[in-house]
């Protein structure tokens, strides 16, 4: 029989969840093909994994979206809301041309938040009034406002709630099915969401069975792993290595010791309390965000001091209090931060850094932590007054929401910023009209440039690119996709149906050097240089004098010191950052791929000899780098270095080299990955680590 009350709560609460979506929107951008407000990096990135996937056909993974970022990734690794990517694409015939529904998701986060706080205090309390109220707390929490401004797909923390309420109500029919269904939706959402739920889940079901692992235990996780594999199967999860799943970031992006009562996510955010300042905490723990707000920590501190009084009568819930501590441990990661203290840090073995590092952000894992503190702060404050739960818990809200005032007119109140235009040149217009593709020559997950381009990306309709941004992606199969690039390059060869962006000096300068003679338009516009094959008589004077302005070094007897995308620099195409490991490089630039090159000019100096200082050798299984050494096309020689070798030593040179540009290239011919020695999770090709180049 359909409960006429809960129905009529269950539309409230879709009712609030418009009312905040049109306030966190503004009502002018809550329409399904209103893109103007999708302004940072991540929403505009998300909006573009979606509007590749929903354009191509259908393959098998469901979820492939190569076209967006030309590699072969999946959907589940954007941040698009896979299940509702996957709808929209079903019923993509019928809807408006510009369609996408992340504002359909937005008003169901919203909903679903305020929603299932209401149902798991309603179910402790028996009062409707009371968990009316504490269903405004949920749907104000800071970090959930906080993450749908960047985060679309993470903002579903009606998920964690809806987890709690399952293990709450066990007087449910067909639990099991509930749970199986809730885990295998949130691996349809965010791959995080589907983490937290495993381990809640794996901490429920011992304790609901007595702190042992029965049958009943190893039945309903058995189920709930076979489900979830076979339909992360079926969307793409496997589509990339197992080791790709690992990346950069347990340790770093994590939670401080004291996030929850510090009101700021970082010293560039704003901050989220009018009473109390901000508590410095390193760059990282950005992802371990989880202020409870000036009236929830009131509240606490209120039923601290009714526990000391009623000392002998405290009881704990171990189930929750153990899932809080473990997740609450997970999230400190292995680097432990008091405020601005570093209290410890443990270097971890690969053993465990590995597994590990499929968490990453392990910072996230606060939040379950955040929301049942807040519950049973609400629940308990229920059970000490006899009268006027209501009227009480009203008192605490206000203070939670003039706690929260600044920061809750920021985000609900003012006008939403709306994404500005910046290619106004009409170069753009031309390019938009006749080629089928734009990409980068600078291939990464985080080009510089992709900030403007996704704007011209999301209003013109492109069949592919390479931009891209992925949570995941198949790190090796990236680097092959710039070592071939750079190799049709370098044979002068190009696709003829793509436009490229160059905002690599390193690569301007080679580019150039390639194709100063072809038949190929240079354009400097709007800040960006833009290569368009076949369009040379195209060009203006001013973008013909700034072409030819663009030179290379010009050298004489010196060392200079390697960095990558100088504006003075030496390098050509097929570099890559010093990054390696674990650990963030901060000088030298590594070679990878087959190809690397030195770009340079001498006049009326005699170079005889080069000399290249190595920081490191990458060789695989004991054997040799062999590369072989090509000054301005002619072969010098081939070399053999080994992990001891700390320069290549360019001898009797003078007469490979002429008056003018030169180019010498290292056409490495066995790069590995450390990857493949499993010394790392990095994919890249390299070669070696170059630190400085000396000319006599």
């Amino acid at each position: 029989m359909i409960n006429k009350s809960e129905v009529l709560i269950f539309s409230l609460s879709f009712l609030i969840g418009f009312i905040f979506t049109a306030l966190f929107l503004g009502l002018s951008n809550i329409g399904l093909e209103n893109t103007d407000w999708f302004t940072s990096y991540d929403l505009k990135s998300d909006l573009l994994a979606f509007k590749f996937f929903l354009n191509d056909n259908w393959r098998f993974p469901i979820g492939l979206n190569p076209n967006y970022g030309e590699l072969l990734n999946s959907i589940v690794f954007s941040g698009a809301v896979p299940i509702f990517s996957f709808i929209s694409k079903l019923l993509n015939s019928i809807l408006p041309e510009n369609f996408h529904f992340f504002s359909i998701w937005i008003i169901l986060c919203f909903s679903l938040q305020f929603w299932f706080g209401y149902k798991i205090i309603y179910y402790l309390t028996k009062n409707n009034s009371y968990s009316l109220l504490a269903g405004v707390f949920f749907i104000i929490s800071p970090i959930l406002i906080y993450r749908l401004n960047f985060h679309l797909s993470l903002g579903a923390h009606w998920l964690i709630l809806a987890a709690i309420f399952l293990d709450i109500d066990k007087n449910q029919k067909n639990i099991l099915i509930k749970k199986i269904f809730l885990i295998i939706f949130s691996s349809l959402v965010h791959f995080y969401f589907t983490i937290i739920l495993i381990f809640m889940n794996l901490f429920f079901s011992f304790f609901n069975n007595k702190l042992r692992f029965t049958n009943n235990f190893f039945k309903e996780n058995f189920l709930i792993f076979l489900f979830l594999i076979i339909v992360m199967y079926f969307v793409g999860y496997f589509h990339i290595p197992v080791t790709d799943a690992l990346g950069f970031g347990f340790g770093y992006y994590k939670t401080n010791f004291l996030s929850f009562i510090d009101p700021m996510p970082s010293s560039n955010l704003n901050n989220w309390s009018v009473i109390l300042p901000d508590i410095y905490n390193f760059s990282g723990e950005v992802e371990g965000f989880a202020y409870l707000g000036f009236g929830i920590l009131i509240l606490i501190f209120y039923l601290l001091v009714k526990s000391i009084k009623n000392f002998i009568n405290i009881k704990i819930n171990y189930k929750y209090f153990s899932l809080c501590l473990f997740l609450f441990l997970l999230a400190l990661s292995n680097n432990i931060s008091f405020g601005s203290f570093n209290l410890v840090s443990i270097d971890l073995p690969n053993v465990l850094y590995a597994p590990l590092s499929i968490l990453r952000a392990s910072g996230r894992l606060i939040w379950p932590v955040y929301y049942i503190i807040i519950i049973f702060s609400i629940y308990k404050f229920y059970n000490l007054k006899q009268k006027g739960h209501s009227s009480f818990l009203v008192i605490f809200l206000l203070i939670q929401i003039f706690d929260f005032s600044n920061s809750l007119n920021i985000n609900l109140l003012k006008e939403k910023k709306v994404r500005d235009d910046e290619l106004n040149d009409p170069i753009w217009k031309f390019v938009s009209q006749n080629y089928t593709n734009i990409s980068t020559t600078n291939i990464s997950n985080r080009t510089e440039s992709f900030d403007i381009i996704s704007n011209f990306l999301i209003d013109n309709d492109f069949e592919s690119t390479n931009y891209f941004r992925l949570g995941r992606y198949n790190r090796e199969v990236a680097s092959e996709y710039r070592s071939k690039f750079v190799k049709k390059l370098t044979l002068k060869e190009i696709d003829l149906n793509k436009a490229f962006v160059i905002e690599n000096k390193d690569h301007l300068r080679h580019i150039k050097f390639l194709f100063k003679d072809s038949n190929h338009g240079f354009f400097n516009r709007d800040g960006l240089w833009i290569l368009l094959p076949e369009q040379r008589k195209l060009m203006s004077k001013n973008d013909l004098a700034k072409f030819n302005s663009i030179e290379a070094r010009l050298v004489n007897n010196e060392k200079i010191t390697i960095k990558e995308n100088s504006k003075n620099g030496i390098l050509g195409l097929g570099w890559s950052h010093p990054n390696y490991g674990r650990s963030i490089g901060v000088s030298g630039v590594w070679s990878e791929g087959y190809f690397s090159s030195f770009i340079f000019k001498l006049q009326d100096v005699k170079i005889e000899t080069i000399n290249i200082f190595l920081k490191q050798v990458f060789t695989h299984q004991n054997k040799d780098l062999k590369i072989r050494i090509l000054i301005n096309n002619k072969n010098y020689k081939v070399i053999s270095l080994n992990l001891n070798n700390k320069k290549i030593n360019l001898k009797n040179i003078e007469d490979y080299l002429i008056s003018g540009d030169n180019i010498i290239t290292l056409n490495v011919l066995n790069p590995s990955t450390p990857l493949s020695k499993l010394t790392s999770i990095d994919g890249r090709l390299l070669g070696v680590l170059v630190e400085k180049i000396e000319f006599n």
